[in-house]
């Protein structure tokens, strides 16, 4: 969720969902950069909506950076810190980041571990992760969450697909629940599993629920970018309830959203970020590829605001949705 999930979004997902997320993590924070404290860094550290659901995502490909910033950020408060080993990105991979720490000698990424909860203290420690390469054996995840409880992680979130497996091809569930059973058995219920991966909705999360049923909670992606509403109908539905139909003012989301990024995040980020947030968020509307390429044109946060107003002026009916 890099260049997604930064302050301006939680604003928006509490507005309209509020009280119905648990926990928001951060961006993934490089640790070198945020160490160094450039321009842009300090926007990285925000907080809202609340601190104490917070949860600070960090990556680096070296282990001394991670430790110092553990530190740093544990100070601010939150709810504890995690350290991402789920990114298949080239240019994390290639910098030993993300899911390089899976598949580095497992000395090195237990010794990294260690040092980090030794920073934070009492706060939780928490780890970000795929089923591993290719080549994954269930017997060698096993063994790799095994020396996570040994170096103080408590909770475990999950993305059960390989480095390579696309979101074309279905997460496997099954690895998720078998690792669930392992850690029943030798740890108890002191480390957590949360399941993350193609859930969007009420139904797909039954019907993920139902595949893991020990899980301790759900993870979503990129679904609440394009429906930041969607939180209180996920969390009906774990309760086993469901919400009354509703109406959702999409083009007051937006315009509300957009309001958050100039002071959420640095000027020089402002349309980046709003592009990015369009290319899920624009999937509401009836000709969703119209409206992005309109918003994808465009060159300032002004400019991006226009042509989204335009929309509506040509498709009026759509500025309200039934959820």
């Amino acid at each position: 969720m890099a260049t997604l999930s930064h302050e301006a979004l939680r604003l928006t997902i509490e507005r309209n969902a509020p009280n119905a997320c648990d926990e928001f993590y951060t961006e993934m924070i490089q640790a070198t950069s945020c160490l160094a404290g450039g321009q842009y860094e300090s926007f990285y550290l925000r907080t809202a909506p609340d601190v104490n659901r917070l949860v600070w995502q960090l990556t680096c490909g070296k282990a001394e950076p991670l430790a110092d910033c553990a530190s740093l950020v544990a100070g601010l408060g939150g709810i504890g810190v995690d350290i991402n080993m789920g990114c298949c990105a080239p240019e994390i991979f290639k910098q030993g980041a993300g899911i390089a720490w899976m598949l580095k000698p497992m000395g090195e990424t237990s010794r990294m571990l260690g040092n980090v909860k030794k920073n934070i203290g009492d706060m939780r420690l928490s780890v970000k992760m795929r089923l591993g390469d290719e080549d994954y054996t269930q017997e060698g995840l096993f063994d790799f969450c095994r020396m996570l409880a040994d170096q103080g992680v408590s909770q475990i979130v999950l993305h059960p697909r390989t480095r390579k497996a696309k979101f074309k091809r279905s997460p496997d569930y099954r690895q998720a629940e078998a690792l669930k059973e392992f850690l029943q058995q030798n740890y108890g219920e002191t480390i957590k599993l949360i399941v993350n991966g193609d859930i969007k909705d009420a139904a797909s999360l039954c019907a993920v629920q139902k595949l893991v049923p020990d899980a301790d909670g759900f993870m979503i992606g990129r679904a609440a970018v394009q429906k930041p509403w969607l939180f209180t109908d996920l969390k009906a539905a774990l309760n086993g309830e469901t919400t009354e139909k509703r109406q959702i003012n999409l083009q007051k989301v937006a315009l509300d959203f957009l309001d958050d990024l100039k002071t959420s995040q640095p000027y020089d980020f402002w349309i980046s970020r709003a592009h990015r947030f369009f290319a899920y968020y624009g999937n509401n509307f009836m000709f969703a590829h119209y409206l992005q390429t309109q918003v994808f044109n465009t060159k300032t946060l002004d400019e991006l605001t226009a042509a989204f107003l335009a929309y509506f002026e040509k498709q009026p009916d759509e500025k309200y949705k039934m959820v």
